[in-house]
């Protein structure tokens, strides 16, 4: 008998560390979402030549984006990245 309270009590453990989980995971998303929207209100009255659209998804698709890294691969100047941060609200980095 104590095997099978032993398992009931480890599955309820797991149950309890899976539901948290998915807790976390939930904040998480609606975090992104709301950035995610934020910034695309400021991307949508930019002109339609804007790189400041596929700097929102770079940062949407990366857990960490850096001024030079956004400069490769949108193919624009680390200065060109600082002013697009500046348009999203983000303070400039130092040089």
């Amino acid at each position: 008998m104590q095997g099978r309270e032993g398992a009931l009590e480890r599955l309820q453990g797991f149950c309890q560390v899976i539901e948290e989980s998915v807790e976390i995971a939930n904040k998480d998303l609606e975090r992104l979402i709301l950035a995610r929207e934020l910034m695309n209100r400021v991307a949508n009255k930019c002109r339609s030549n804007s790189k400041l659209p596929e700097l929102v998804n770079l940062f949407l698709s990366r857990p960490l984006v850096t001024v030079p890294l956004g400069a490769k691969v949108l193919k624009v100047t680390p200065k060109g990245v600082d002013l697009m941060l500046v348009q999203l609200g983000v303070p400039c980095r130092e040089s």
